[in-house]
């Protein structure tokens, strides 16, 4: 009694961890160990449950026990996954003598900031707190700050300190694959750029294959089925002159008749769910297991794709969903391979399983935007592709999309703008510079079409299509010799034979008069789209 008297006349009070509790606890150091040593636990069982707001509860008292980095680094962790960013920032700036010696605080105050959208206030900490020399220590730290400002510029549309350090994040970490997949398949890069760069990748001698996993999108891209690493890059052929006994119709639709032959066979794998061929890269270079993952079954469908074979891309990558509904690799091009076989509902179905799984996604509403633009309803199709492009303004598939839009509304102007702007944000891709020259040809700027198609050549020398359109200019300029050797130098490079260069090929040997050949063109075309 005689020490309570004291405290309560003014005494020396006794140390608040050391007073008795009601029921006789002394709260001394060791106590408060113990105590602390069980938050610990109970935090962390509730973390492994997601249970994040009852870790939120027990890493506060935690933090207000004791202020050990390891807990102050747990509480702010448990607001992250909570969602909770604002808290996140409001921790570490309260505790900034703690954070600002250790990474991992600071990768969570920049990621905070990102999920705030405050893109200035992120680029200007990760500025002032982040190294980017080659001496880091840490250089897998150093990849993820590097690949966090590469995302803060994008974002903010400063496209080339965006490729800058998305290229010093695979630099500091080849492993980093957020760094590596927005670099490589995605148009960001000239394809000797991304041939460059993955050859140049220091990874461990048994993870090759994962060389050769992000190669198969340089691959799928230029419509082959060869090594990208060591195939030579194809220079842009010299444009014939106008020699038309020169080109040998005949072995061109010999070789039409023999890709019909390989598409049923690859229809027929495809169907029963078959390897398509195991000498077909990537597969070679890769473990056996890894031949039916998803994103090797991706750039295959990509692939198919680009080659103008829609079904077996429709097949595989239809694989692909079946195994994983929301596989956001494959789902562009099956979207794409839905449009192209006219497949409506399908295309409804599945935009309205993304828009309710992903609302936040940019291919749901991409989705959506196709069923409409199927339906010729443009107006609708515009404010879907511009929603997808609110949501992520690189979705390059919905920057197609929206430009088709417009052109089918003969609304060239909008067109035009909106394939400038994929130019200009996927400085690597040949489609824009092709769009754009077909709606020239369409709109009869023969000049500007030919400026265009050239450039789109430049980018990619084989794409057959290309050659159909300066074929096409070529016609409308009545230079009818060209036309024809542009033309049969599209069905030569082309793997697909497609209806409409047949076609064209038919009227321009009309014109000089070779009837044989344009019989033999027309026939071709009507067994293609009969």
């Amino acid at each position: 009694g005689g020490r309570w008297q004291e405290e309560r006349c003014g005494g020396v009070p006794s140390s608040p961890q050391s007073r008795p509790s009601a029921m006789g606890v002394t709260y001394d150091q060791p106590t408060v160990e113990h105590i602390c040593a069980r938050l610990r636990k109970l935090i962390q069982e509730s973390f492994q449950k997601h249970l994040y707001a009852t870790a939120i509860f027990y890493a506060d008292k935690l933090v207000s026990l004791n202020h050990q980095v390891e807990d102050l680094y747990t509480l702010a962790e448990c607001y992250f996954k909570n969602r909770e960013y604002r808290r996140v920032l409001n921790l570490l700036k309260k505790h900034s003598d703690i954070t600002m010696g250790d990474e991992r605080l600071k990768l969570l105050a920049a990621q905070s900031l990102m999920e705030c959208r405050d893109w200035e206030e992120c680029l200007r900490y990760l500025e002032d707190n982040t190294s980017a020399d080659d001496t880091v220590c840490d250089r897998k730290m150093a990849s993820v700050f590097a690949l966090l400002r590469g995302k803060v510029y994008e974002v903010t549309e400063n496209q080339e300190n965006a490729l800058v350090w998305y290229e010093k994040a695979v630099q500091f970490d080849p492993y980093c694959h957020e760094a590596l997949d927005r670099l490589v398949g995605n148009h960001l890069l000239t394809l000797d750029k991304e041939v460059l760069l993955l050859s140049g990748l220091k990874l461990h001698e048994e993870d090759e294959w994962l060389r050769h996993l992000y190669a198969a999108k340089l691959a799928a891209a230029r419509s082959s089925a060869v090594n990208p690493l060591e195939e030579a890059r194809p220079a842009a052929p010299l444009l014939p002159q106008g020699d038309v006994d020169a080109a040998p119709v005949t072995a061109v639709f010999e070789h039409g008749a023999w890709w019909g032959r390989g598409r049923q066979r690859r229809l027929q794998q495809a169907a029963n769910g078959e390897v398509q061929s195991l000498d077909e890269y990537p597969i070679p270079h890769l473990p056996q297991a890894l031949a039916q993952n998803g994103h090797t079954l991706a750039a295959q469908a990509t692939r198919y794709f680009y080659e103008g074979d829609y079904e077996t891309c429709y097949g595989i990558s239809k694989r692909v969903l079946e195994d994983d509904p929301y596989h956001l690799a494959a789902l562009p091009v099956h979207i794409a391979s839905l449009v192209m076989l006219d497949m409506k509902n399908v295309v409804f179905y599945v935009a309205h399983q993304l828009v309710s799984a992903y609302p936040s996604a940019a291919v749901a509403w991409f989705t959506a935007g196709c069923y409409y633009y199927m339906i010729r309803k443009y107006e609708h199709a515009r404010r879907f592709f511009h929603k997808a492009l609110a949501i992520d303004h690189n979705f390059a598939p919905a920057w197609i999309a929206y430009g088709h839009a417009f052109a089918h509304h003969d609304e060239s102007d909008q067109a035009l703008a909106a394939y400038r702007t994929a130019s200009r944000v996927f400085p690597g891709s040949h489609l824009p510079w092709l769009f754009i020259g077909m709606e020239y040809v369409r709109t009869n700027s023969l000049q500007l079409a030919q400026q265009c198609l050239e450039c789109a050549r430049t980018l990619m020398p084989t794409d057959p299509h290309i050659y159909n359109e300066i074929g096409v200019v070529a016609f409308h300029r009545k230079n009818y010799n060209r036309a024809c050797d542009l033309l049969l130098q599209a069905l030569q490079f082309s793997s697909t034979p497609h209806e409409a260069t047949c076609s064209n090929l038919g009227h321009a040997f009309l014109k000089c008069r070779v009837f044989d050949r344009a019989l033999e063109a027309f026939h071709q075309a009507h067994r293609l789209s009969p």
